[in-house]
């Protein structure tokens, strides 16, 4: 008889996120580097997810499901909301941990069914800031779903800058040029 998962997957996955968040060191990571954090060994993680692919899989299809959809909540206004959005999701902490994700996401586009995964999480997301810019109403946006995705684009170019520059370039202050632009 098998015996009871004490931990689902989410908790899991969530758990190795937070532990992946947390490292000091950009190097490639391990199954026996995460594993003390998930709370079971690097061999429980290949019996879950079968390899570190499967697992990045796994962490790849968990972050393209947390992205919001729809427009903000009743009482929400759309303006927070996407600036929350965008500091949680695009803001780099340093040079370091920019390079470090980008790196991660580099890696992953070598992998077709990783690189399918990324395009459907950059897909929800231009759709997820087209919702927010569409709720903001403004004037000089003329196509809101166009604008979502050059304003996903911005966003992606101040990671590689702030990665290259080794001088932070701000998602929020990215994302105020925009909307100067679109008031």
């Amino acid at each position: 008889m098998a015996r009871p998962r004490r931990l689902e997957d989410e908790q899991l996955l969530a758990r190795i996120v937070e532990a992946l968040e947390q490292r000091t060191d950009f190097s490639p990571w391990s199954l026996a580097d995460v594993a003390p954090a998930a709370g079971i060994g690097a061999s429980g993680l290949v019996k879950r997810f079968g390899s570190k692919a499967g697992l990045v899989q796994a962490l790849t299809r968990r972050w393209v499901e947390l992205i919001p959809q729809g427009p903000p909540p009743a009482g929400v206004d759309p303006g927070d909301a996407l600036r929350e959005y965008v500091g949680r999701e695009f803001g780099a902490g340093s040079a370091a941990g920019a390079l470090y994700a980008l790196s991660e996401i580099i890696g992953e586009l070598r992998d077709p069914m990783l690189s399918a995964l990324l395009a459907e999480g950059w897909e929800r997301q231009a759709t997820r800031l087209a919702e927010l810019l569409e709720a903001m109403d403004l004037p000089r946006l003329a196509d809101a779903r166009a604008g979502g995705a050059v304003l996903l684009d911005a966003l992606h170019g101040s990671l590689l800058r702030t990665a290259v520059n080794r001088d932070p370039v701000s998602s929020l202050m990215t994302l105020d040029r925009f909307l100067e632009m679109w008031k």
